[in-house]
């Protein structure tokens, strides 16, 4: 391979690292967005691959075909000469090598185990206003928590949405949603109790 097609093969493969395997099926313009601020926007290769993206031959790449088959559907679908078509193929095919596939399937939900695994420490601080009738009282209230998720964790129809969108999605991202999903149940909590009705 050459240097510029080792370093777009490198480059696409960090976005499915990144974001998740259908990636580039989805979000073929971003795709190409993302390669134009590495090797320029008046590159041959990159618009290329615009078309190739977006004609949905991710799908004939990640099944395995031969370059020399693959190279023909970008001939027929893209009309792109044997040259270019030939390149694209090399690169498609070196993308998705068993090696690369057996890696992303490993990956697949390996941060939500991750996740599983261990204790996770969240801070929360509280502020709301207690209207006492002739006056408000301002309201604080803070708290350090040590949680271990459940394997019902994993099934919250938030994080469903998050991995379908991306499976590979970190230990540390799942940490992130679940901090800001407790401080929004907490607020909401500390609001209601702070301002309930006296005698209730």
């Amino acid at each position: 391979m050459t240097d510029q097609t080792e370093i777009i093969v490198t480059l696409l493969k960090e976005l499915i690292d990144k974001n998740g395997p259908e990636y580039l099926l989805e979000k073929p313009y971003d795709a190409y967005k993302e390669l134009n601020r590495y090797m320029g926007a008046d590159n041959a290769v990159t618009a290329a691959m615009l078309c190739f993206l977006v004609n949905g031959l991710v799908s004939d790449a990640e099944k395995g075909c031969e370059p020399e088959e693959l190279s023909k559907a970008i001939q027929k679908k893209c009309c792109f000469n044997k040259k270019m078509s030939d390149l694209l193929s090399k690169i498609f095919c070196v993308l998705y090598s068993e090696g690369n596939k057996t890696e992303w399937k490993a990956k697949d939900s390996e941060g939500l185990s991750e996740f599983l695994k261990q204790e996770h420490t969240f801070r929360w601080e509280g502020y709301s206003v207690w209207d006492a009738g002739n006056g408000t009282v301002d309201c604080y209230y803070d708290a350090d928590m040590v949680l271990k998720p459940t394997k019902e964790a994993g099934k919250t129809d938030g994080l469903k949405s998050m991995l379908k969108k991306n499976p590979f999605v970190t230990a540390d991202a799942i940490y992130k949603f679940y901090e800001k999903e407790l401080c929004k149940y907490l607020d909401h909590e500390f609001e209601e109790y702070c301002t309930c009705d006296d005698y209730y």
